[in-house]
């Protein structure tokens, strides 16, 4: 939430740049997460596999539309992003 900010002012990046930054971070925090759990045990990767998967898949489509988005659009979607996830760590 206050990457992209950051990286557009601190470091004037252009906003698109800034958002691809941040969520091309987003792949080594989860790789690294990943290794925690695998060597304290508490990961399946039976479990797992359809979540890397849908990542994966998610991530490539993302990458393709993410070109191609308005910049207003893209902003809306990342804040109603943020708002569900909010509203379901609250309530759910």
């Amino acid at each position: 939430m206050l990457l992209v900010p950051l990286l557009t002012r601190w470091c004037g990046l252009e906003q698109r740049r800034a958002f691809a930054t941040s969520i091309a971070i987003i792949l080594p925090l989860c790789a690294l997460s990943s290794v925690i759990y695998w060597v304290r045990g508490g990961l399946d990767f039976g479990l797992a596999l359809p979540y890397l998967a849908g990542g994966l898949l998610g991530g490539f489509v993302g990458g393709r539309v993410f070109k191609k988005l308005n910049m207003v659009w893209l902003r809306r979607a990342f804040a109603l992003l943020i708002l569900y996830g909010g509203v379901k760590a609250l309530f759910f």
